[in-house]
């Protein structure tokens, strides 16, 4: 276990971002790299490791720091601000991770998480992509499940299949990734150094200790409050921190951009165009507003896991529009400032063209959707009705 998960819960949130920020020049010199690479470098990898970057979803009693929601929020801020790709990795790999950590039973833990100083990471995702035929003692497995961010410095495929002969019944399955096949189709605009390729199998047989049923609600058999929340919050409501981390970058790389650049020869520079401290003060206010509304959503669900008010279908529809909506205002500030840049931002090595890409891979996640808000939208219908 790492000195930083071993601290006291009280000080545990505290001990991660400070480490986190000990290492800011680390995180910031390995973005281009892992971009040109289309993976986290192996040197950043290691150090997201032995920072327990990968752990602050996973249960204390398996050697993991079980942050609270908003603790682990302001984490992965600080991680996306630095660098995109760093956050999106450690969003990814920590929700993976804490399914099984949280709801695998405990002969499948006992294989997947074996000794609390060697923790492993998972990648993949929940959506059944694949199907489980039932076998003695588990299911054969077949698929192929796309964006799988990080599996490439992940030991195990978490992946969601529909159950074969039973119409609604879905199965997450753990599977070691020795036995699966990684694609190499991670060619892309944005969010290029998440290595996040294709997975597939062939008919693997997975036992039944490494799955977990996915219909019909789903308890956690170990952890805290955080696996408490609906799963679909689980997975989902760390979006916005990564969004907002990388558009308050953007902001301040444009802040110390102004003050240089001058868009006619002998004109003044952005700095001190009215139009450009109108428009970056605007867009400042907006950020604001949105990283404080994911923060509101993100409080209410914490709030419901320890009380008696669980919250409703309507509720969990509108916390992720909330969501949806905060993703999307990060896109819409960055692409309004960036044109204050000029042409230098068209290099592919440039931060604020970096940042744009970025956000505008994230705004394509099947949870930041349009749909999201059809559904909130009929969901707080229905109750009035």
């Amino acid at each position: 276990m790492t000195d930083v998960l071993a601290s006291s819960r009280a000080r545990r949130a505290e001990d991660v971002l400070t480490a986190v920020r000990r290492h800011r020049d680390r995180f910031e010199g390995a973005a281009r790299q892992a971009e040109v690479e289309r993976t986290m470098p192996a040197d950043v990898v290691a150090l997201m490791r032995g920072l327990g970057l990968f752990w602050l979803k996973t249960p204390v009693a398996l050697g993991g720091a079980e942050l609270d929601p908003l603790d682990f929020c302001d984490v992965l801020e600080e991680i996306a601000y630095y660098d995109a790709s760093a956050g999106w990795a450690a969003m990814v790999g920590n929700g993976t991770t804490g399914i099984a950590a949280g709801w695998l039973p405990d002969d499948g833990v006992a294989e997947v998480f074996p000794d609390a100083d060697d923790l492993p990471v998972l990648a993949g995702q929940i959506t059944p992509r694949g199907t489980a035929a039932a076998a003695p003692g588990g299911y054969l497995v077949t698929g192929r499940w796309s964006f799988c961010s990080g599996i490439l410095h992940s030991g195990w495929l978490l992946a969601g299949c529909a159950v074969e002969g039973a119409p609604g019944e879905m199965v997450v399955v753990v599977v070691p990734k020795s036995e699966t096949t990684v694609h190499d189709t991670w060619h892309v605009a944005g969010l290029q150094g998440t290595g996040s390729c294709d997975v597939s199998v062939a008919g693997v047989f997975v036992p039944t200790g490494r799955t977990l049923s996915w219909s019909g609600g789903v308890q956690p058999r170990r952890g805290g409050d955080i696996y408490r929340q609906p799963v679909e919050l689980f997975v989902s409501n760390e979006l916005a921190p990564v969004t907002v981390g990388i558009a308050r970058r953007a902001i301040d790389d444009m802040y110390d951009l102004a003050g240089r650049t001058a868009r006619l020869p002998g004109g003044p520079t952005v700095g001190e165009r009215a139009a450009f401290q109108k428009d970056i003060a605007h867009c400042e206010c907006r950020l604001r507003a949105a990283r404080l509304l994911y923060r509101d959503a993100v409080e209410r669900v914490h709030a419901a896991t320890t009380s008696d008010s669980p919250l409703g279908a309507a509720d969990v529809a509108a916390i992720r529009a909330q969501h949806t909506y905060v993703v999307e205002e990060c896109v819409d500030v960055v692409a309004k400032i960036i044109r204050y840049a000029g042409g230098r931002a068209l290099a592919l090595d440039h931060p604020l063209q970096r940042h744009l890409r970025n956000l505008s891979a994230a705004v394509q996640h099947a949870y930041i959707s349009d749909e999201l808000y059809e559904i909130a939208g009929k969901a707080r219908l229905a109750e009035r009705s």
